[in-house]
């Protein structure tokens, strides 16, 4: 048997359109609002985001740098010995 829907619950489950509801502006102010909101707060992940990796690689730059200056360093060690 299907389930009877209380008045008060239809009413709920419509929505209104902002035209209906009336104070378009206000909506509309709002939604811009949280809009600009989020533009700042992405613009702000992304500059940090951009530090970040900025100082990744160069941790990265640095440890091939050792690494390699390692290696030859060996090899010229290795090198000496033998002659």
């Amino acid at each position: 048997m299907p389930k009877k829907i209380d008045p008060q619950e239809a009413q709920l489950l419509q929505t209104k359109p902002y035209v209906a509801s009336g104070n378009i502006e206000a909506h509309i102010i709002a939604d811009m609002l949280r809009i600009e909101s989020i533009t700042s707060e992405l613009r702000e992940f992304k500059d940090i985001t951009k530090e970040r990796l900025n100082k990744l690689e160069n941790w990265i730059i640095a440890i091939v740098g050792i690494t390699f200056t390692s290696l030859v360093t060996t090899l010229v060690a290795i090198a000496v010995k033998i002659l």
